[in-house]
């Protein structure tokens, strides 16, 4: 039976991969127990899949062996105002909406702890990050009018889902230190149109970037995790880039024949500091602080400047997030939990216009969650997370720098709604 239920587990996670994407680019938990506790899981092991995710030394804090299956329903809304002769009789200003309806990102732990042995093992398989949005054209908002009508780029579509698989092995140096090691592999489906990352046509337009099949990545993280007698844990966990092959586009010149697109990119090192409190009966205190190094990541870090060859990268910032959380044990079947988290933009505001297809703007999340013990091995998991919205703005770029009386607007606003199943064993 429990070789069935693992089973199931592995083939709804591979199910949903491929048409997964998620908000911003690096998320901020993976499954409905971690992000319904803000993302926390450095020193506040609660479920497989945060565990695994955020510092592999603490899945030998977990108090059994345990299987974690979770989907991220993700309602992402984004926005695009733009104008150009602003404040003169000859302004043009419109706003247009992305469509990218609802979104599932999978999330599934597995956790084997053997009865009196220092040594644990898990895997995860998580979508760590992505975007998606779909902008249609526009008859009045700059940005998204055809460039032959005077416009900048037209229609705009771009994709970017990050899955990870992480084999992972614990070790317990001591009874209250633990270490944990993980190779990360990676599988990366990207896709745009325009691609601005490459020569243009003869025309000046750029070509698609959407004939491609996925992309593998390497990396490896690591972590240290430590229980103290009076309550107060500790970890700390470091994530390597995540380096991928070189993506290849099968795409077309302005007369429709072939043309190669190719580049470069790369998924960041992420540090993450964590601290909880387990002294209060029933109560579980938990904040983390992690380190995302954007400006050294290939393709996202890069200034954005516009060459004969394309734009050169997205200009993103180094940023830092904070993570606090809470887990309430009401009854021995019914636990409810409560986080909230704060993470710096990455996108500078002049480079608002060179973003619109990676949007990663939001900052303050909340988000709450519940799970109901159904049997004595079967837990459900329900969770809700709101990023709230934020906008920001910067001026319309050309070749010669910014243009005069000009403005980009990107909002972003999302809700998920998480569903899952914990199977101990």
């Amino acid at each position: 039976m429990r070789l069935r239920i693992l089973g199931l587990c592995l083939l709804c996670a591979l199910t949903f991969t491929e048409a997964s994407y998620g908000q911003g680019f690096v998320l901020t938990g993976v499954g409905p127990v971690n992000r319904s506790m803000g993302g926390v899981a450095t020193a506040a092991p609660v479920d497989a899949t945060g565990a695994i995710q955020w510092n592999p030394a603490t899945i030998s804090g977990l108090p059994g062996s345990r299987v974690d299956i979770g989907v991220d329903l993700v309602y992402n809304r984004n926005r695009v105002n733009s104008g150009v002769f602003i404040g003169t009789p000859g302004e043009i200003t419109g706003s247009t909406d992305s469509n990218a309806g609802v979104s599932p990102l999978p999330a599934i732990g597995l956790v084997y702890k053997p009865v009196n042995s220092p040594w644990t093992y898990g895997l995860g398989l998580n979508t760590v990050g992505g975007f998606m949005v779909n902008f249609p054209a526009s008859g009045s908002n700059p940005i998204f009018m055809p460039p032959g009508a005077g416009g900048v780029i037209g229609s705009s579509y771009s994709r970017l889902a990050v899955l990870q698989v992480a084999p992972t092995i614990a070790y317990d140096i001591t009874d209250r230190l633990s270490f944990g090691i993980a190779p990360t592999i990676n599988m990366v489906d990207a896709q745009a149109s325009p691609f601005p990352f490459t020569a243009p046509n003869a025309s000046g337009l750029f070509p698609q970037a959407v004939g491609n099949r996925p992309v593998w990545g390497l990396g490896i993280q690591a972590g240290l995790f430590y229980e103290s007698s009076s309550g107060f844990n500790l970890g700390a966990s470091i994530k390597s880039p995540q380096w991928f092959e070189r993506f290849v586009w099968n795409s077309t010149d302005d007369a429709g024949f072939p043309r190669e697109v190719t580049s470069q990119l790369e998924f960041p090192m992420i540090v993450s500091l964590g601290a909880a409190y387990t002294g209060i009966e029933h109560v579980l205190l938990g904040v983390d602080v992690r380190y995302i190094d954007f400006d050294s990541t290939q393709g996202f870090g890069e200034p954005t400047t516009i060459t004969p060859s394309g734009l050169t990268g997205l200009g993103w910032e180094s940023v830092i997030l904070v993570a606090f959380g809470v887990q309430l044990e009401l009854t021995d079947r019914l636990t409810v939990r409560a986080g909230y988290s704060y993470h710096e933009n990455p996108i500078r505001e002049i480079d608002t216009m060179f973003n619109i297809l990676a949007p990663a703007p939001y900052q303050h999340l909340f988000s709450l969650g519940a799970s109901c013990q159904l049997t004595d091995s079967i837990i459900a998991n329900l969770g809700w997370v709101h990023a709230f919205d934020k906008t920001i703005n910067g001026p319309i770029i050309a070749p010669g720098g910014p243009v005069p009386l000009s403005n980009v607007g990107l909002s972003q606003e999302t809700d998920s709604f998480l569903l899952g199943l914990s199977v101990l064993f």
